[in-house]
């Protein structure tokens, strides 16, 4: 049996843009006939699709980090290099996916075949064919590519059912789903038989039919993370409505009921509103003046929702409850939101946003500079150090910067040695 896991977290890196290239026209008669470097391939984009035919995110388990494709360096002839592939992350319906950094909600996966790119790939450099201009036609120098965007996602699973089964333990949920449905769960008479929600379908006459999901029995103080319970609160977030199931011969009733209600409203008020079908479960251990004292304790309790009374092992009131069912679900289908919450979120900036930046850090160590930052070791990377021009440019970009201003700031002095990317410079000679 697939082990079912509904929370992961898992690491991606999109596709750093090709660095972009500085060559020339060698043409007969032209052999140095202007640039004729071309750009860098844009870096693979990282998307995550909503398949149906997965049904946990154990698979993130065992693979935990996610890396798309770079882009292709520009080629000479003016030949732009070949973009990165894109990386399509597959993930069952229903799974919500968070930017572990700040907690914002990036995509809301419950259609089948909807996919949404969580982290845009690198710009690829500028050839320096691009990069010439009316003032400056022959540039010996071309840019780096964009780095990809690093986030690391945590990722939920919510069930998609359009009934949820909830109660506490040993209420007769788990018994009721293999009766209405297909399923096959564990049942047995101890606390906690059910460890992960179970989904059923409940096959119509006409065909149709609707998706019922037990969850995991709730204790008092579910909701604030006592017990099983609390890991699987949030699968019924997206049901219709909830069939609330008390065992009909619980010493107190009134105190199961309200431990249920407490457990939902503690939740959030999404569960709180959400309607309900109270069920008195295990009918046939309960005579006639019992099950009428349980009605009237549940009429009280809760004046306004339905109330039937069931027996899984005879088959008493279950097609009550489905013919109930199958005529309220129609009406909340037509009252839940048509377009899907992915396409109501704020567009996702951090997944277009590059994960390098201006910024950057200056260490002295005796009399070495060290300077870190990314862009400019990109831009060392890129530049031809024996040429006088690509050195100017390389300077102009880190003063721009501010790298020069802050080395000033540290106490270099001409002669001393400055260290960017590996690569070592003398202040005042090669500057």
């Amino acid at each position: 049996m697939t082990q079912f896991i509904d929370e992961v977290q898992i690491a991606i890196r999109s596709g750093d843009g090709g660095n972009g290239m500085v060559a020339w026209r060698r043409e007969k008669y032209e052999p140095m006939g202007g640039p004729a470097g071309g750009n860098g391939g844009k870096g693979g984009d990282i998307y995550l699709k909503a398949v149906a035919d997965k049904s946990t995110l154990l698979d993130f388990r065992y693979k935990t980090e996610y890396l798309a494709e770079s882009g292709k360096k520009g080629g000479s002839k003016n030949k732009n290099g070949k973009a990165g592939e894109d990386l399509v992350i597959e993930v069952p319906v229903g799974t919500v996916a968070y930017d572990q950094e700040s907690g914002n909600k990036i995509a809301d996966l419950i259609v089948p075949g909807l996919s949404i790119m969580v982290a845009q790939g690198g710009r690829g450099g500028r050839g320096n064919t691009v990069l010439s201009t009316p003032t400056r036609r022959a540039p010996h120098y071309c840019e780096p590519g964009l780095p990809g965007i690093t986030r690391t996602l945590k990722m939920e699973l919510k069930l998609l059912a359009d009934v949820g089964i909830v109660g506490l333990p040993n209420a007769g949920k788990s018994t009721l789903l293999s009766v209405l449905t297909a399923a096959k769960p564990k049942i047995a008479d101890y606390p906690f038989t059910t460890l992960s929600p179970q989904l059923g379908v409940v096959k119509l006459a006409d065909g149709s039919g609707f998706v019922m999901a037990d969850i995991p029995g709730l204790i008092e103080g579910a909701a604030q993370g006592a017990g099983l319970g609390h890991k699987f609160l949030k699968h019924v977030e997206r049901t219709l409505l909830l069939v609330h199931m008390v065992a009909i011969d619980s010493n107190e009733l009134e105190k199961d009921i309200s431990t249920i209600d407490s457990e939902l409203a503690g939740f959030g008020t999404t569960l709180k509103n959400l309607p309900q079908i109270l069920v008195l479960s295990k009918g046939d251990l309960a005579d006639e003046e019992i099950v009428s004292s349980a009605r009237r304790t549940v009429e009280r309790l809760k004046p306004d929702s339905k109330v039937i009374s069931i027996s899984a092992a005879t088959g008493e009131g279950t097609r009550q409850l489905i013919n109930l069912l199958t005529e309220w679900l129609p009406e909340l289908r037509k009252e839940a939101p048509i377009v899907p919450d992915s396409m109501q979120l704020e567009p996702d900036i951090d997944a277009y946003a590059p994960t390098s930046s201006d910024g950057f850090e200056v260490f002295r160590k005796k009399n070495i500079f060290s300077v870190e930052s990314d862009r400019a070791e990109r831009l060392v990377a890129v530049t031809n150090m024996r040429d006088p021009e690509s050195i100017q440019h390389l300077y102009r970009v880190l003063r721009a910067m501010g790298i020069i201003d802050a080395l000033l700031a540290n106490g270099i002095e001409p002669g001393q040695s400055v260290r960017v990317g590996g690569v070592e410079f003398v202040y005042g000679e090669d500057w």
